[in-house]
């Protein structure tokens, strides 16, 4: 779309869709299609800053949450020959604090994308994430502190700067293929899980730990020097009067439902993520097979993550949300059946898609809850929060069910996990009934749109 609309004030969006005329079109047909409002303010649904953006976004995913998949080969690294004096428990929580505070802080962050913040956020993310990688690389033998400092909190505050932003720009620029275009994006993480591990892998066993993690910290600058040059906003924020009342979220009985419904069903689904290579380990005879175990559940959730957003479009994001999730939990009670290498491999497929299918649709769901765009980022801040508390206890609890080997009651992690990915599913049906019938967003009042 061509040209600058002018400042008017924003009414809510109507629920009609016309095409877009550009400068040497022979059809409107050919152009994408926009949603305006009566006062001409269109959400473009397409276009060329629209679909950078998404570029932009993609990127940050691949080098945020697809760089922390890879923690495991961290984990390993530092139980083995960096941090031998410390246990493995305590290790863990370099990883843990990590994934808390990129998630705890979404809520922060996406009030401060309704604020306007967008661009601050992006800029000092990318400077403090990066630097605090190449902090990590100079890390010395049992400098538990510097890896802690760097890697669990430094790491961990600058990707909730980045991520929950490039999520929530999208509905600047989308509204009814919305839910594809977060799923595109949250597809990045899936390419870098898969990524990222082999790299590091690879490049230990031919370099030192501090050029290994120098050649990360040179591919993630310059992902998000792209990626800082390709997304941008389209939504002024709106007045203070305008502005997301988070107290306000607490008191819709379907929001603090699907609150619970995300908080259950994230205590149960990291147990496969966390411990599928060493459940395949003790399961099947061929232990090469364990070493690529995440990397198929990975490759089924990039899967996972496009293919129910295309639909979810035209169905909605619960319609297929909810089925998902009560797949995903059946799926886990499916483990007591892996006992050889075909069912191991069918079993990260279905769990990486269906998994991956959950988490692709769950900003967009959120999306659909909120009833103007000033309060999208802050809804699905709080959501991201709620999965990183849960992913944040969820993981010590299971690691105390099983035990500390070698041999592990792997039928309680199970049922635990199982048990409460169903519950959360079950959660997230309720709130899906009680949910009011879908409302056109509106804008904040007084905003003028660039």
């Amino acid at each position: 779309m061509s040209g600058r609309l002018s400042p008017v004030s924003l009414a809510e969006l109507g629920p009609a869709e016309v095409p877009i005329l550009n400068s040497g079109d022979k059809e409107a047909s050919e152009a994408p299609a926009a949603v305006p409002n009566p006062d001409g303010i269109v959400i473009p649904d397409g276009g060329l800053q629209a679909w950078c953006t998404v570029a932009g976004a993609w990127l940050v995913s691949f080098s945020t949450f697809g760089y922390m998949n890879a923690y495991g080969v961290y984990q390993s690294y530092y139980i083995e020959t960096l941090l031998p004096s410390y246990s493995p428990s305590a290790i863990s929580w370099i990883g843990s604090v990590q994934t808390l505070l990129m998630m705890g802080t979404a809520g922060i962050a996406g009030k401060l994308l309704d604020m306007g913040y967008f661009r601050s956020l992006i800029i000092t993310g990318t400077v403090m994430y990066v630097g605090c990688i190449f902090a990590q690389s100079a890390a010395q033998m049992d400098g538990y502190y510097q890896v802690f400092l760097s890697q669990g909190l430094g790491q961990g505050l600058a990707t909730g700067m980045l991520y929950l932003p490039s999520i929530g720009v999208i509905a600047h620029h989308f509204k009814r293929r919305r839910a594809m275009a977060m799923g595109m994006i949250v597809m990045g993480s899936s390419v870098g899980g898969i990524v990222f591990p082999i790299m590091l892998n690879n490049i230990l066993q031919r370099s030192s730990f501090a050029w290994t993690v120098r050649a990360a910290g040179f591919l993630v600058l310059g992902c998000l020097v792209a990626a800082n040059l390709l997304m941008s906003t389209r939504l002024p924020p709106g007045k203070t009067k305008d502005q997301a009342s988070v107290v306000a979220f607490f008191k819709e009985a379907h929001y603090v439902l699907f609150l619970a419904g995300i908080f259950f069903v994230f205590w149960g689904v990291t147990f496969p993520l966390f411990y599928i290579q060493l459940f395949a380990s003790q399961k099947i005879s061929n232990q090469s097979l364990t070493f690529y175990t995440l990397s198929i559940t990975n490759a089924g959730s990039m899967l996972g993550r496009t293919v129910p957003n295309l639909l979810a479009d035209r169905v909605g994001s619960m319609v297929l949300l909810v089925p998902s999730t009560f797949v995903t939990g059946a799926l886990i009670f499916a483990m007591f059946g892996c006992t050889y290498e075909g069912a191991v491999v069918v079993f990260c497929i279905f769990f990486g898609f269906f998994s991956g299918a959950y988490i692709g649709l769950m900003p967009p769901a959120v999306a659909d809850m909120s009833k103007s765009y000033g309060e999208i980022g802050a809804r699905i801040g709080i959501g991201m929060s709620f999965m990183g508390l849960s992913a944040m206890s969820g993981t010590p609890i299971v690691s105390a069910l099983i035990g500390s080997g070698p041999e592990f009651a792997w039928w309680k992690g199970i049922v635990f996990s199982g048990v409460f990915v169903l519950a959360g599913g079950t959660a997230m049906a309720v709130a899906w009934y009680l949910q009011p019938p879908k409302v056109d967003l509106h804008a904040p009042a007084g905003a003028a749109v660039h």
